[in-house]
């Protein structure tokens, strides 16, 4: 994101200063491939697997990244059962929770993440028979009044990000250790693209229920207008954003957030 176009490869500063013990990427077999050689021309290891990963259990080449070959052979051991076709509740959440800490992700984050997996993908509650999308999920039950834009996870998509992780709340003192101690590398690697991706991680967001997000630009004090909002896009030239985000964003000014959906769009001022 140099200059906002090339990005700043916030896992590989955070695995190569030993924050994070490994990296797990899912992807298109083409794409792994680029990615795995990327990753050994810099000196690490680098092992693959294939399988259905997310809610729509799409077949994805999985490319685990760590210092090591046992490492990244450990990570790689700790998704196999999840890959499995059927799997109940309570053994998903049990594996899912050996990855994250597998990733060095924070033990509070990994605990509310597989709580969210024993009550099912995409609900609200626990018997609920609805499903919503599950960053809405997440990002719900992390709400704070005062969001720390360091912890923003929900611009994945646009690759903008300081945490890969869900942070169980959008205060949480060991992902703020965790974000700060990244930004600071990223800050000494690249100063111009982590004042970028800074600029863009304090955007204030909305979130959908069904997925869609857009930045935000607010008026008002204690209860704020949106005044106008465009769909987020990544930094790299020509990067398209999400029909369904601007579609989003098109609607923003005009309407309220409970005429926008039921259960409401989420606003995460993270400019605060």
């Amino acid at each position: 994101m140099h200059g906002g176009h090339q990005r700043i490869d916030v896992e590989w500063l955070a695995l190569a200063a030993g924050l994070k013990p490994a990296i797990r990427i899912a992807a298109t077999a083409l794409e792994a491939s680029a990615i795995a050689g990327r990753f050994q021309a810099m000196g690490a290891a680098v092992v693959t697997a294939r399988g259905p990963v997310g809610v729509h259990r799409h077949e994805h080449t999985l490319v685990y990244v760590a210092r090591d070959a046992e490492a990244a052979a450990a990570v790689r051991a700790a998704e196999r059962p999840l890959l499995a076709t059927h799997l109940p509740p309570r053994d998903k959440a049990y594996y899912a929770g050996e990855l994250g800490r597998r990733l060095g992700y924070p033990r509070c984050c990994v605990e509310a993440f597989t709580a969210r997996v024993l009550r099912g993908p995409g609900k609200l509650r626990a018997g609920d028979r609805d499903s919503v999308h599950e960053d809405y999920v997440a990002a719900r039950d992390a709400h704070v009044a005062r969001p720390d834009w360091r912890l923003n996870n929900l611009l994945l998509r646009q690759h903008l990000r300081l945490v890969t992780f869900e942070p169980c709340r959008y205060d949480c003192a060991l992902a703020l250790a965790f974000a700060a101690e990244v930004l600071r590398l990223c800050q000494a690697s690249d100063a111009p693209s982590a004042h970028v991706l800074a600029d863009r991680l304090q955007r204030p967001l909305v979130l959908t229920a069904a997925g869609a997000r857009a930045w935000a630009r607010l008026e008002g004090g204690g209860s704020p207008r949106i005044v106008a909002a465009e769909a987020p896009r990544a930094g790299d030239p020509g990067a398209r954003p999400d029909p369904a985000d601007e579609a989003l964003a098109a609607r923003l000014p005009r309407l309220s957030l409970t005429e926008l959906g039921d259960p409401p769009p989420l606003l995460l001022d993270f400019s605060t």
